[in-house]
């Protein structure tokens, strides 16, 4: 009888374990927000693409995140952010590239946030289906400040990676 117990506690007890994995420690995000305030003024973004791409040392993946405002043409004003990241990781700092991209008045402008200024981040949540993290920090580019605060991007892709 005692042999019997044991079984039957084994039994149960496995399917309860095999579903807690990594990916189940990190909840997604209940809404959809991708903003921050660039010098003083927000901005709402669109998320409008991600990827994968094997590592050059080919030992792991890295994560791209593109997000856009406005329209890409000269006469307009328009941002497009990505952001660059190891695939499933998550902490603080561990972004390894922000790329700005701005159009004014016909004049494109771009920098590196990480390789070029100072970039403080936290991401959350970074699993085959959703992503979230918190930014902030300040460059320079041609002799002028560029602040970004207050950055969250919050994001549940539309079909998970595989």
């Amino acid at each position: 009888m005692k042999n019997y117990l044991h079984l039957v506690l084994i039994c149960f007890s496995l399917p309860i374990l095999n579903c807690c994995s990594d990916d189940d420690s990190q909840i997604c995000p209940q809404t959809e927000i991708a903003s921050m305030e660039i010098n003083k003024e927000l901005k709402q973004f669109d998320i409008y693409g991600r990827g994968i791409d094997l590592d050059n040392d080919g030992r792991g993946h890295t994560l791209s995140l593109y997000l856009m405002t406005g329209v890409l043409q000269p006469q307009q004003d328009t941002y497009a952010i990505t952001f660059k990241l190891p695939y499933k990781q998550t902490g603080k700092n561990i972004i390894e590239e922000l790329h700005y991209f701005r159009v004014q008045n016909g004049t494109a402008s771009e920098i590196d946030f990480v390789a070029q200024g100072a970039l403080e981040s936290n991401v959350l949540v970074n699993t085959n289906s959703c992503f979230s993290a918190t930014f902030s920090g300040s460059v320079r580019l041609n002799g002028t400040e560029i602040s970004i605060e207050d950055g969250i991007v919050e994001h549940s892709y539309d079909e998970p990676f595989d």
